[in-house]
């Protein structure tokens, strides 16, 4: 889309103030682990219960936009079995907050996303045992699947969409936002039904486009509440270029 350089202002100011109050909230949190429970209200619940009680466990599709960090910690505080997969830093004490004192405080648990096939266990066992695993889908910086965000070419992972097609997992939709009163809301939607015509490879193709269009679209509803201090799409410029000289 184009922008009048007024509006990218405005913007990149909006983006700048949430991703401050953000974690100020985090902080909050941690210091007050019944903080979620006064201060987020929860849309959508039924859609959430209605997937889990399919059986075969929920993947929370979500993304950089928002307090994604405080999504497990609502859903937590409630008694839901909520993990969320993570990148540790290579630092062994960041890597130990991360793993041992936060996830009390944010009523969650957390799966290193490396090793991969460690995590994938991880995953699978969560969803056997008919719990939550949120996944954020716009880590679009290298993948096996050729789409289009926000018109530039990228290859999205297929690590959602194949886990679930493994599993039989639910694939559900959420993320915790700021609305205009200045409250926040978690909002759980309907869930994304996949499509099946058992051809695997083709499958994983297909709705991984289709969950790269959804989250395109969330992000053109609220594009001050993406975190694009987190989101890196650098590395796509060298393989864009590429593709290019084709």
């Amino acid at each position: 889309e184009v922008y009048s350089e007024a509006s990218k202002k405005g913007l990149a100011k909006g983006v700048q103030e949430h991703f401050v109050r953000n974690l100020v909230e985090c902080f909050l949190q941690v210091a007050q682990p019944d903080h979620v429970r006064k201060t987020v209200t929860v849309q959508g619940i039924e859609h959430l219960d209605a997937a889990l009680a399919k059986g075969n466990g929920v993947i929370a599709l979500g993304a950089h936009i928002g307090n994604f960090v405080l999504v497990g910690a609502r859903l937590g505080v409630e008694g839901y079995p909520f993990h969320t997969l993570f990148r540790i830093p290579s630092d062994p004490r960041i890597g130990t907050i991360i793993c041992n004192y936060l996830p009390p405080r944010l009523h969650q648990r957390v799966i290193p996303s490396r090793p991969r096939r460690a995590a994938v266990r991880q995953i699978l066992s969560a969803l056997k045992r008919n719990e939550i695993v949120f996944i954020l889908g716009d880590n679009l910086k290298k993948g096996k699947v050729q789409t289009l965000f926000f018109g530039q070419r990228v290859f999205s992972p297929r690590g959602p969409v194949s886990l679930a097609l493994r599993s039989g997992a639910a694939v559900v939709p959420l993320y915790l936002i700021r609305n205009y009163q200045g409250g926040m809301e978690l909002i759980i939607e309907p869930e994304i039904c996949l499509t099946r015509n058992g051809r695997l490879s083709e499958d994983i193709t297909q709705n991984t486009r289709h969950i790269v269009g959804y989250l395109e679209n969330l992000i053109r509803r609220y594009p001050d509440q993406w975190n694009w201090l987190t989101v890196r799409m650098r590395s796509y410029q060298k393989e864009m270029v590429t593709g290019s000289n084709r």
